[in-house]
Protein backbone atom coordinates (compact mmCIF):
# COMPACT_ATOMS: atom_id res chain seq x y z
CA UNK A 1 0.00 0.00 0.00
CA UNK A 2 1.14 3.46 -0.72
CA UNK A 3 1.72 5.71 2.26
CA UNK A 4 -0.97 8.27 2.93
CA UNK A 5 -0.33 11.72 1.45
CA UNK A 6 0.71 14.54 3.76
CA UNK A 7 -2.26 16.60 4.98
CA UNK A 8 -2.85 19.78 2.97
CA UNK A 9 -2.40 22.22 5.93
CA UNK A 10 1.06 20.84 6.66
CA UNK A 11 2.11 21.14 3.02
CA UNK A 12 0.81 24.72 2.92
CA UNK A 13 2.81 25.65 6.02
CA UNK A 14 5.98 24.20 4.51
CA UNK A 15 5.46 26.15 1.31
CA UNK A 16 4.88 29.34 3.32
CA UNK A 17 8.08 28.84 5.32
CA UNK A 18 10.09 28.26 2.13
CA UNK A 19 8.74 31.41 0.49
CA UNK A 20 9.36 33.48 3.63
CA UNK A 21 12.96 32.27 3.85
CA UNK A 22 13.52 33.20 0.20
CA UNK A 23 12.05 36.69 0.65
CA UNK A 24 13.92 37.46 3.85
CA UNK A 25 17.32 36.20 2.66
CA UNK A 26 18.47 39.59 1.23
CA UNK A 27 17.41 41.34 4.44
CA UNK A 28 19.50 39.03 6.60
CA UNK A 29 22.70 39.75 4.68
CA UNK A 30 25.24 41.92 6.53
CA UNK A 31 24.60 45.62 5.95
CA UNK A 32 27.39 47.70 4.44
CA UNK A 33 29.46 49.64 6.91
CA UNK A 34 28.87 52.90 5.04
CA UNK A 35 26.12 54.33 2.97
CA UNK A 36 26.72 54.50 -0.78
CA UNK A 37 25.65 57.23 -3.19
CA UNK A 38 26.44 58.08 -6.81
CA UNK A 39 29.53 60.20 -7.35
CA UNK A 40 28.83 63.46 -9.24
CA UNK A 41 31.63 64.02 -11.76
CA UNK A 42 31.45 67.70 -12.69
CA UNK A 43 34.21 67.68 -15.30
CA UNK A 44 37.16 65.82 -16.83
CA UNK A 45 40.34 67.80 -17.57
CA UNK A 46 43.44 66.50 -19.32
CA UNK A 47 46.84 67.97 -20.07
CA UNK A 48 50.53 67.20 -19.77
CA UNK A 49 49.95 63.46 -19.44
CA UNK A 50 47.69 63.92 -16.44
CA UNK A 51 43.92 63.67 -16.08
CA UNK A 52 41.91 65.36 -13.35
CA UNK A 53 38.29 64.63 -12.49
CA UNK A 54 36.45 67.46 -10.76
CA UNK A 55 34.02 65.79 -8.35
CA UNK A 56 31.38 67.14 -5.99
CA UNK A 57 31.49 65.77 -2.42
CA UNK A 58 28.80 68.03 -0.97
CA UNK A 59 26.73 64.94 -0.04
CA UNK A 60 29.26 64.03 2.65
CA UNK A 61 29.39 65.46 6.15
CA UNK A 62 32.42 63.44 7.17
CA UNK A 63 35.38 65.28 8.62
CA UNK A 64 37.89 62.45 8.62
CA UNK A 65 40.47 61.38 6.08
CA UNK A 66 39.16 60.91 2.54
CA UNK A 67 40.54 58.26 0.20
CA UNK A 68 40.16 57.56 -3.51
CA UNK A 69 40.52 54.51 -5.77
CA UNK A 70 40.67 54.75 -9.58
CA UNK A 71 40.36 51.54 -11.59
CA UNK A 72 41.11 51.15 -15.30
CA UNK A 73 40.34 47.83 -17.00
CA UNK A 74 40.19 46.12 -13.61
CA UNK A 75 43.59 47.45 -12.53
CA UNK A 76 43.89 50.01 -9.76
CA UNK A 77 45.73 53.19 -10.77
CA UNK A 78 47.68 55.52 -8.54
CA UNK A 79 45.48 58.53 -7.77
CA UNK A 80 45.39 61.56 -5.48
CA UNK A 81 42.40 63.34 -3.98
CA UNK A 82 42.81 67.03 -3.10
CA UNK A 83 40.38 69.91 -2.55
CA UNK A 84 40.18 72.56 -5.26
CA UNK A 85 40.68 75.20 -2.56
CA UNK A 86 44.04 74.01 -1.30
CA UNK A 87 47.74 74.77 -1.55
CA UNK A 88 48.88 74.75 -5.15
CA UNK A 89 45.86 76.71 -6.37
CA UNK A 90 46.53 79.20 -9.18
CA UNK A 91 43.78 81.71 -9.99
CA UNK A 92 43.37 84.12 -12.89
CA UNK A 93 40.82 86.82 -12.05
CA UNK A 94 39.09 88.35 -15.09
CA UNK A 95 36.90 91.38 -14.37
CA UNK A 96 34.53 93.15 -16.77
CA UNK A 97 36.17 96.60 -16.81
CA UNK A 98 34.48 97.88 -19.98
CA UNK A 99 32.52 101.12 -20.18
CA UNK A 100 29.35 99.08 -20.74
CA UNK A 101 29.93 97.28 -17.43
CA UNK A 102 30.73 100.39 -15.38
CA UNK A 103 27.58 100.09 -13.25
CA UNK A 104 28.49 96.63 -11.98
CA UNK A 105 32.27 97.07 -11.78
CA UNK A 106 32.30 98.04 -8.05
CA UNK A 107 30.36 94.85 -7.20
CA UNK A 108 32.74 92.69 -9.27
CA UNK A 109 35.82 94.26 -7.67
CA UNK A 110 34.40 93.64 -4.21
CA UNK A 111 33.54 90.04 -5.12
CA UNK A 112 37.01 89.35 -6.51
CA UNK A 113 38.65 90.83 -3.42
CA UNK A 114 36.51 88.67 -1.16
CA UNK A 115 37.40 85.56 -3.14
CA UNK A 116 41.16 86.09 -2.97
CA UNK A 117 40.98 86.90 0.75
CA UNK A 118 39.24 83.57 1.39
CA UNK A 119 41.57 81.53 -0.84
CA UNK A 120 44.55 79.65 0.64
CA UNK A 121 47.36 82.05 1.51
CA UNK A 122 49.73 80.26 -0.90
CA UNK A 123 47.46 80.93 -3.90
CA UNK A 124 49.11 82.42 -6.97
CA UNK A 125 47.04 84.98 -8.86
CA UNK A 126 46.97 87.15 -11.98
CA UNK A 127 44.44 89.95 -12.66
CA UNK A 128 43.14 90.64 -16.20
CA UNK A 129 40.65 93.44 -16.96
CA UNK A 130 38.15 92.51 -19.68
CA UNK A 131 38.59 95.33 -22.17
CA UNK A 132 40.29 95.79 -25.52
CA UNK A 133 43.16 95.09 -25.92
CA UNK A 134 43.31 92.13 -23.54
CA UNK A 135 46.37 92.49 -21.31
CA UNK A 136 47.22 91.39 -17.80
CA UNK A 137 47.16 94.13 -15.16
CA UNK A 138 49.62 92.24 -12.95
CA UNK A 139 52.26 89.59 -13.08
CA UNK A 140 52.03 86.51 -10.87
CA UNK A 141 51.19 87.60 -7.31
CA UNK A 142 51.41 85.51 -4.15
CA UNK A 143 49.22 86.57 -1.27
CA UNK A 144 46.04 88.63 -1.31
CA UNK A 145 47.42 92.13 -0.69
CA UNK A 146 48.84 92.62 -4.20
CA UNK A 147 45.64 91.34 -5.80
CA UNK A 148 43.43 93.63 -3.73
CA UNK A 149 45.67 96.57 -4.63
CA UNK A 150 45.37 95.83 -8.36
CA UNK A 151 41.59 95.52 -8.08
CA UNK A 152 41.28 98.78 -6.17
CA UNK A 153 42.98 100.73 -8.96
CA UNK A 154 40.85 99.29 -11.79
CA UNK A 155 38.58 101.70 -13.73
CA UNK A 156 35.89 101.11 -16.35
CA UNK A 157 36.89 102.11 -19.87
CA UNK A 158 36.73 100.96 -23.51
CA UNK A 159 35.03 97.95 -25.06
CA UNK A 160 34.84 94.37 -23.87
CA UNK A 161 36.88 91.64 -25.49
CA UNK A 162 35.80 88.71 -23.33
CA UNK A 163 36.92 85.98 -25.70
CA UNK A 164 40.45 87.43 -25.90
CA UNK A 165 40.56 87.97 -22.13
CA UNK A 166 39.61 84.34 -21.47
CA UNK A 167 42.12 83.10 -24.05
CA UNK A 168 44.82 85.05 -22.26
CA UNK A 169 43.62 83.72 -18.90
CA UNK A 170 43.98 80.11 -20.07
CA UNK A 171 47.66 80.64 -20.86
CA UNK A 172 48.58 81.67 -17.32
CA UNK A 173 50.44 79.28 -14.98
CA UNK A 174 51.58 76.77 -17.64
CA UNK A 175 53.60 74.79 -15.08
CA UNK A 176 50.77 74.38 -12.57
CA UNK A 177 49.23 70.90 -12.51
CA UNK A 178 46.05 70.13 -14.40
CA UNK A 179 42.94 71.05 -12.45
CA UNK A 180 44.75 73.36 -10.05
CA UNK A 181 44.23 76.30 -12.41
CA UNK A 182 40.99 78.25 -11.97
CA UNK A 183 39.74 81.23 -13.98
CA UNK A 184 37.30 83.44 -12.05
CA UNK A 185 35.28 85.63 -14.43
CA UNK A 186 33.12 88.48 -13.11
CA UNK A 187 31.03 89.89 -15.94
CA UNK A 188 27.82 91.54 -17.07
CA UNK A 189 28.34 90.24 -20.62
CA UNK A 190 25.69 87.81 -21.92
CA UNK A 191 28.31 85.73 -23.73
CA UNK A 192 31.98 85.62 -24.73
CA UNK A 193 31.46 87.88 -27.73
CA UNK A 194 31.48 85.35 -30.56
CA UNK A 195 32.71 81.98 -29.29
CA UNK A 196 30.13 79.26 -28.71
CA UNK A 197 29.70 77.98 -25.16
CA UNK A 198 30.67 74.42 -26.17
CA UNK A 199 33.83 75.60 -27.93
CA UNK A 200 34.82 77.71 -24.95
CA UNK A 201 34.31 74.75 -22.62
CA UNK A 202 36.39 72.49 -24.88
CA UNK A 203 39.25 74.99 -24.87
CA UNK A 204 39.25 75.18 -21.07
CA UNK A 205 39.14 71.40 -20.70
CA UNK A 206 42.03 71.01 -23.12
CA UNK A 207 43.97 73.56 -21.08
CA UNK A 208 43.21 71.67 -17.85
CA UNK A 209 41.56 74.75 -16.36
CA UNK A 210 38.31 75.20 -14.41
CA UNK A 211 36.08 78.14 -15.33
CA UNK A 212 33.84 79.77 -12.71
CA UNK A 213 31.61 82.66 -13.75
CA UNK A 214 29.81 85.21 -11.57
CA UNK A 215 27.41 87.21 -13.71
CA UNK A 216 23.98 88.70 -14.04
CA UNK A 217 21.13 86.20 -14.12
CA UNK A 218 20.22 87.17 -17.69
CA UNK A 219 23.45 85.57 -18.93
CA UNK A 220 22.88 82.24 -17.21
CA UNK A 221 22.20 80.17 -20.35
CA UNK A 222 25.53 80.76 -22.11
CA UNK A 223 27.78 80.81 -19.06
CA UNK A 224 26.21 77.77 -17.39
CA UNK A 225 27.04 75.70 -20.46
CA UNK A 226 30.54 77.09 -20.82
CA UNK A 227 31.56 76.79 -17.17
CA UNK A 228 29.69 73.64 -16.17
CA UNK A 229 31.52 71.40 -18.65
CA UNK A 230 34.90 72.38 -17.18
CA UNK A 231 34.07 71.32 -13.63
CA UNK A 232 33.12 74.90 -12.78
CA UNK A 233 29.73 76.59 -12.60
CA UNK A 234 27.79 79.81 -13.10
CA UNK A 235 26.79 81.80 -10.00
CA UNK A 236 23.97 84.23 -10.87
CA UNK A 237 24.12 87.65 -9.20
CA UNK A 238 21.29 90.14 -8.86
CA UNK A 239 21.97 93.80 -9.41
CA UNK A 240 23.12 95.41 -7.17
CA UNK A 241 23.11 92.58 -4.56
CA UNK A 242 25.81 90.02 -5.27
CA UNK A 243 26.27 88.45 -1.84
CA UNK A 244 24.23 85.27 -2.59
CA UNK A 245 26.39 84.62 -5.64
CA UNK A 246 29.55 85.03 -3.59
CA UNK A 247 28.24 82.62 -0.98
CA UNK A 248 27.51 80.11 -3.73
CA UNK A 249 31.05 80.40 -5.06
CA UNK A 250 32.52 79.77 -1.61
CA UNK A 251 30.25 76.85 -0.70
CA UNK A 252 30.42 75.13 -4.08
CA UNK A 253 34.19 75.37 -4.51
CA UNK A 254 34.76 74.18 -0.94
CA UNK A 255 32.94 70.93 -1.85
CA UNK A 256 34.76 70.38 -5.16
CA UNK A 257 37.69 67.94 -5.13
CA UNK A 258 40.24 66.88 -7.72
CA UNK A 259 40.90 63.22 -8.52
CA UNK A 260 44.32 63.24 -10.23
CA UNK A 261 45.88 60.28 -12.09
CA UNK A 262 48.01 59.56 -15.15
CA UNK A 263 46.13 59.82 -18.43
CA UNK A 264 45.43 56.29 -19.77
CA UNK A 265 47.65 55.35 -22.74
CA UNK A 266 44.68 54.38 -24.92
CA UNK A 267 41.85 56.89 -25.33
CA UNK A 268 38.95 57.20 -24.97
CA UNK A 269 38.96 55.26 -21.72
CA UNK A 270 36.45 54.70 -18.94
CA UNK A 271 37.68 54.73 -15.36
CA UNK A 272 35.80 53.65 -12.24
CA UNK A 273 36.16 55.89 -9.21
CA UNK A 274 35.45 55.14 -5.55
CA UNK A 275 35.79 57.76 -2.81
CA UNK A 276 35.42 57.03 0.91
CA UNK A 277 34.70 60.07 3.06
CA UNK A 278 34.16 58.42 6.44
CA UNK A 279 30.38 58.61 6.33
CA UNK A 280 29.78 57.80 2.66
CA UNK A 281 31.12 55.69 -0.15
CA UNK A 282 30.67 57.42 -3.49
CA UNK A 283 31.18 55.59 -6.77
CA UNK A 284 30.92 56.49 -10.42
CA UNK A 285 32.44 56.06 -13.86
CA UNK A 286 33.95 58.79 -16.04
CA UNK A 287 35.12 58.89 -19.64
CA UNK A 288 38.57 60.27 -20.43
CA UNK A 289 38.15 61.49 -24.02
CA UNK A 290 40.55 61.16 -26.91
CA UNK A 291 42.40 64.33 -27.95
CA UNK A 292 40.19 66.48 -30.14
CA UNK A 293 36.97 64.87 -28.89
CA UNK A 294 34.82 67.97 -28.72
CA UNK A 295 32.15 66.52 -26.51
CA UNK A 296 33.97 63.90 -24.47
CA UNK A 297 34.90 64.01 -20.85
CA UNK A 298 31.54 63.81 -19.18
CA UNK A 299 30.55 61.25 -16.58
CA UNK A 300 29.55 57.93 -18.10
CA UNK A 301 27.34 56.80 -15.24
CA UNK A 302 27.11 56.62 -11.50
CA UNK A 303 26.40 53.51 -9.48
CA UNK A 304 25.20 52.62 -6.00
CA UNK A 305 27.08 49.87 -4.17
CA UNK A 306 25.47 47.23 -1.99
CA UNK A 307 21.97 48.70 -1.81
CA UNK A 308 19.45 46.78 0.28
CA UNK A 309 15.69 46.85 0.61
CA UNK A 310 14.49 49.79 2.67
CA UNK A 311 11.95 49.83 5.46
CA UNK A 312 9.06 49.97 2.98
CA UNK A 313 10.35 46.84 1.24
CA UNK A 314 10.71 45.06 4.57
CA UNK A 315 7.12 45.93 5.49
CA UNK A 316 5.87 44.53 2.19
CA UNK A 317 7.81 41.28 2.67
CA UNK A 318 6.44 40.83 6.18
CA UNK A 319 2.90 41.48 4.99
CA UNK A 320 3.24 38.76 2.34
CA UNK A 321 4.72 36.39 4.92
CA UNK A 322 1.81 36.93 7.34
CA UNK A 323 -0.70 36.36 4.55
CA UNK A 324 0.98 33.09 3.53
CA UNK A 325 1.01 31.80 7.12
CA UNK A 326 -2.62 32.72 7.66
CA UNK A 327 -3.59 31.04 4.42
CA UNK A 328 -1.69 27.87 5.30
CA UNK A 329 -3.27 27.62 8.75
CA UNK A 330 -6.88 28.40 7.78
CA UNK A 331 -9.06 25.23 7.97
CA UNK A 332 -10.41 24.11 4.64
CA UNK A 333 -14.18 23.83 4.49
CA UNK A 334 -15.79 20.45 4.08
CA UNK A 335 -16.39 19.80 0.44
CA UNK A 336 -19.97 20.16 -0.70
CA UNK A 337 -22.14 21.47 -3.47
CA UNK A 338 -21.02 24.69 -5.16
CA UNK A 339 -22.24 27.79 -3.37
CA UNK A 340 -21.80 31.58 -3.42
CA UNK A 341 -18.95 32.90 -1.27
CA UNK A 342 -17.93 36.38 -0.17
CA UNK A 343 -15.32 38.24 -2.22
CA UNK A 344 -13.51 38.92 1.08
CA UNK A 345 -11.55 35.73 1.72
CA UNK A 346 -12.30 34.25 5.11
CA UNK A 347 -15.54 36.20 5.67
CA UNK A 348 -17.87 33.41 4.46
CA UNK A 349 -17.59 29.66 4.00
CA UNK A 350 -19.38 27.27 1.71
CA UNK A 351 -22.66 25.87 3.20
CA UNK A 352 -22.41 22.50 4.92
CA UNK A 353 -24.16 19.48 3.38
CA UNK A 354 -27.51 18.48 4.90
CA UNK A 355 -27.51 15.94 7.75
CA UNK A 356 -27.65 12.35 6.63
CA UNK A 357 -26.28 12.96 3.17
CA UNK A 358 -22.74 11.94 2.25
CA UNK A 359 -20.40 14.69 1.23
CA UNK A 360 -19.57 14.74 -2.46
CA UNK A 361 -15.75 14.67 -2.89
CA UNK A 362 -14.25 17.47 -4.99
CA UNK A 363 -10.96 17.22 -6.82
CA UNK A 364 -9.72 20.82 -6.70
CA UNK A 365 -10.98 22.15 -3.37
CA UNK A 366 -12.58 25.56 -2.83
CA UNK A 367 -12.18 28.46 -5.29
CA UNK A 368 -9.35 30.10 -3.22
CA UNK A 369 -7.29 26.93 -2.66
Amino acid sequence: MSSPSRPRPERGRRRAVAVIALLLAPLLAPAPARAAVPLPVAGVLSGGGETTLVVDLSASNGTGRRTVEVTLNGQQERADLVPVMSDGLAVTIVVDASAAGAATLPAWLSAAARFILEAPTSTQAVVIPDRRPATAATGVIRGPSGVVGALTGMRADGDRDTEAALTLARTQFPRVETGHRVVMLYTSAPDAGGARATDLADDFRAAGTILVVVGTAAASGFWSGAAGATGGFFAPASEPVVVPALDQVESTLSNRYLVCFATPPKLPATVAVRIDTGDLTLTGDAVVPAPGDAHGGGPARSTIIGSLLGSAGLAAVLAVAILLIARARRPRPVAGPPALTSVFIGRAAAPQPARGRAAVPREHGTPWS
